[in-house]
């Protein structure tokens, strides 16, 4: 399972240096044989930032509902699963 990790944790937030995502032994990384495309994007919050080992970036649709992620194999390929690391904090402003 992927987990993000736990070491340094708290200096992380503290000082803003980046979280790390942990893979465990008995997955493997299917990145380099798929080919990927999205929906849509904001410039500077493309694919690549889905794919960049770094959790402080990430890819943000810049089009209408649904949003997509297309993953597309050379060949068939047969999954038991598919990790992907989500973090949403909705913020809602109320004019009083």
């Amino acid at each position: 399972m992927a987990t993000e990790s736990s070491a340094g944790e708290e200096e992380a937030k503290l000082t803003g240096g980046n979280k790390v995502l942990m893979v465990d032994d008995d997955l493997r990384e299917m990145g380099k044989k798929v080919a990927c495309s999205v929906s849509s994007c904001k410039p500077g919050n493309g694919f690549s930032s889905l794919r960049d080992d770094n959790l402080d970036t990430y890819w943000q649709s810049d089009g209408a509902q649904p949003h997509l992620v297309n993953l597309q194999f050379q060949k068939k390929v047969s999954s038991k699963y598919v990790y992907s690391f989500a973090q949403y904090f909705p913020f809602f402003f109320f004019k009083g």
